[in-house]
């Protein structure tokens, strides 16, 4: 890339990139490196070193200090009081005019300048980054003495020699920085100005400042720091770290230096009950660094890692979360983390869209303009599966809208005629697919997903003309880099009812200032790390989904785990287990949830087959409760060979399993709510129970003892002759089996029949015979 000179620039601040990982989490290389961006006169004199810098991430910083051989910036002595006030590690640079003051001569003057400013700091005692020497006016053609690569390395090294010389006779080690842009390097030095670290600019379309390099090194065979983009949430410009070579403690002046964050705690999170969850800060200082984590204010006991993992979660866990890092120099505290830890869940609807479930949801919508899809198969367009499906299914809900009228427009599908009671919440998995050219997008690639709860599920869920939205919702865009000057709505918005909440709501977990809903905000960065391209197949039969990669802090080309949940009267919006968003004080007038697509911009997109949001396995969950019994197995007393029923009744949720025991070991079998035993004997007396569970835990009944007495005998009741029939009847107990027996002589009997009743009353007919009397009993059994 060319790079055209720069008479001022803006000075060198640096900001640390946050890594706050949860079990499972990756990081690309073996260290995060640190990012930066700078500052001089250009900014403002009131720049706040403790909420814009170091409240953002930002460790250290590179201030300008002097401008050839006269000028000294009027902020910096400024800058280096209020940065170390705030904990911020800070330097000074120098910008050179190689052109003006020729020569070595030239190189002594400049050096001196510098000296005179910055050299009562490098002495002092302090803590400093190593000074940096600003090479990049025109020294060409356009100039009465023409360098060349020869000469004009003999500059910078004599500047940097005069102050390494300068600080070693005041016992300080110095190796001062250079830096320069990519064709610069390549044209004005050679391999003699080696000995000095590179600081080198290079801006590709798609920087990813964790992973990528600078186009070129010039006559470097390595860079140091990496000036990777000229823009920056600060308004200076962007740099990295290159830790791959060393810790960033060698370019600190002093013997023993404080500890500082090179990657502090960011990002608050949420986790369900029993997941692992891991914070973890980079920290450089003076050997030996003591850690200590601190939980509501107060020190973790044996958590003395510079990373905390709880393994299994409770909501003992949930709180605030700092790390205090300590050595001789001096100690540092991490901004403060929260961690909130939803109870155990259960889900209580849910739609994988495997198949067309249309006739569960209610569309609503703002126009006619829009779609929705059931059962789309987005693997057509190389999507992957998502990460809650099974068996690898690639079926989904496709939402899409201003797909020909050019008017902005939105729809929302809520689940058909459902409300859900107490706390609960909505969780799916959601992918936003844009147009490209990427990284920016193309025309109208810019689309936003929502989703939320609260709402009666009958209305369109937005802002728009004529909006009569309710609920808590919130919506993020793919691509990123939206105005909130242009619509109100940024690449992160919270939305109540038709109100956009802006910034200084404070809503926002990114903080309240002008940052805080756009992509760019360090929060976002440190939430979705990666850079996402659009997926292989896209990239071959679409021409403008090239291989350029999202930046990181968007939301596009990726999977992410959405959650919008209700906590009392607080609601969270949750991404990849990171805190976004947290409504306090919601006041709710209806129970059902929705997921959505918004498309805030008139201009339609260039191509309706890529631009899309997209969920899968939508949940909705609420917090799950242990059985309790509202009815227990009662005690009961039968008669032998009769039948008998226990049955029990729980509440709690999700629904009881059962098992009934006797004598308290397990009845096989026996795992409905109710037992039942026929024909009782004597071996079934004893105690029966039942044991309710569920995931939330469980309860066992009572005893209920079970007694058995023998049958009454029978008792005759009538005896007729009818029609020539003798007619026999009798009482006994119920379901009991009584054997009749005849006998003429009373001494030798012979059985007649067997009978069971209902209702204990027995009758039978004798048929006559020739005998001369028949005698006729009943007893207890076959």
């Amino acid at each position: 890339m060319t790079f055209a000179p720069r008479l001022f620039r803006s000075g060198i601040l640096f900001c640390a990139l946050a890594l706050f990982f949860a079990a499972g989490m990756t990081k690309t290389g073996a260290q995060s490196r640190p990012l930066g961006c700078d500052v001089s006169n250009h900014q403002p004199i009131g720049l706040n070193w403790t909420t814009t810098v170091k409240g953002n991430g930002m460790s250290f910083a590179w201030a300008k200090a002097t401008e050839g051989e006269t000028y000294t910036d009027p902020n910096f002595t400024t800058y280096v009081a209020n940065a170390k006030a705030a904990g911020v590690l800070i330097g000074a640079y120098h910008f050179a005019h190689p052109e003006t003051h020729l020569g070595l001569a030239g190189a002594d003057g400049e050096a001196a300048q510098f000296w005179s400013v910055a050299g009562k700091y490098i002495t002092n005692g302090g803590v400093y980054i190593m000074p940096a020497l600003d090479m990049e006016t025109d020294v060409g053609t356009n100039n009465p003495v023409v360098y060349t690569s020869y000469t004009l390395s003999q500059w910078a090294n004599r500047w940097c020699q005069d102050i390494a010389n300068d600080a070693a006779s005041n016992g300080v080690a110095v190796k001062p920085v250079i830096y320069t842009f990519t064709s610069y390097s390549s044209e004005w030095f050679n391999s003699s100005v080696t000995n000095w670290p590179l600081w080198i600019a290079s801006w590709p379309n798609n920087p990813n400042p964790q992973s990528g390099a600078p186009s070129s090194n010039g006559a470097w065979p390595t860079w140091t720091f990496w000036q990777w983009a000229d823009t920056n949430v600060t308004g200076g410009d962007s740099d990295t770290y290159n830790t791959n070579q060393t810790p960033i403690s060698s370019m600190v002046i002093g013997s023993s230096y404080p500890p500082f964050f090179e990657t502090p705690l960011v990002n608050s999170r949420a986790v369900d009950a029993g997941k692992s969850v891991k914070f973890s800060a980079q920290v450089d200082g003076s050997l030996p660094l003591v850690f200590q984590w601190r939980f509501n204010g107060t020190n973790l006991p044996n958590a003395t890692n510079s990373t905390l993992l709880i393994t299994s979660t409770t909501t003992n866990n949930a709180g605030n979360y700092a790390l205090v890092a300590t050595n001789a120099a001096g100690a540092i505290t991490s901004s403060v983390v929260s961690l909130i830890v939803y109870p155990l869940q259960t889900t209580v609807f849910s739609d994988n869209f495997d198949v067309n479930t249309a006739t569960n949801w209610t569309l609503n919508a703002s126009s006619s303009d829009t779609a929705a899809t059931f059962n789309y198969d987005y693997s057509a367009v190389g999507i992957p599966s998502a990460p809650n499906s099974t068996n690898g299914t690639t079926r989904g809900l496709r939402m899409q809208a201003n797909l020909a009228n050019g008017v902005v427009a939105a729809l929302s599908l809520s689940p058909t005629n459902r409300s859900f009671s107490g706390d609960y919440r909505v969780h799916f998995d959601a992918w936003i697919n844009v147009n490209g050219p990427l990284p920016g997008g193309g025309a109208g690639s810019t689309l936003f997903l929502t989703g939320g709860l609260g709402t009666s599920g009958t209305r369109t869920e937005w802002n728009g003309s004529g909006s009569t939205a309710d609920g808590f919702y919130f919506a993020c865009d793919g691509d990123g880099g939206v105005s909130p000057s242009l619509t109100g709505i940024n690449d992160y918005t919270v939305l109540t009812g038709t109100t956009l909440q802006g910034s200084s709501s404070g809503y926002y977990l990114a903080g309240t200032d002008s940052t805080a809903r756009g992509f760019a905000n360090l929060y976002y960065q440190s939430a979705i790390t990666n850079s996402h391209a659009p997926p292989t197949l896209q990239q071959e039969d679409y021409p403008s989904q090239s291989t350029n990669a999202l930046d990181p802090g968007k939301f596009g080309f990726a999977w992410h785990d959405v959650l919008v949940s209700k906590r009392g009267s607080t609601v969270d919006w949750v991404i990849d287990g990171i805190r976004f968003a947290v409504i306090s004080n919601a006041t709710f007038t209806a129970s059902n949830v929705f997921v959505g697509h918004w498309d805030g911009f008139a201009s339609l997109s260039a191509n309706n087959a890529i631009n899309f949001s997209l969920v899968d396995n939508v949940r909705v969950e609420q917090p799950a409760a242990p059985p309790q019994f509202t009815l227990q197995p009662i005690a009961q007393t039968v008669t032998l060979g009769t039948n008998v029923t226990f049955t029990a009744a729980t509440t709690g949720l999700p629904a009881a399993n059962y098992q009934w025991q006797f004598n308290s070991t397990n009845i096989l079998g026996a795992t409905n709510s109710s037992y039942a035993l026929a024909f009782v004997a004597q071996t079934n007396a004893g105690n029966y129970s039942v044991i309710a569970t569920n995931i939330a835990g469980s309860v066992t009944s009572t005893n209920a003892a079970l007694a058995l007495v023998s049958p009454d005998a029978a008792q005759f009741t009538s005896i007729s002759l009818q029609g020539g029939a003798l007619q026999v009847g009798f009482g006994g107990d119920p379901y009991w089996t009584y054997t009749v027996e005849v006998s003429t002589n009373l001494t030798d009997w012979s059985a007649l029949t067997n009978m069971v009743s209902t209702n204990g009353v027995f009758n039978f007919t004798a048929a006559v015979t020739n005998a001369p009397q028949e005698f006729f009993r009943a007893r207890v059994g076959p």
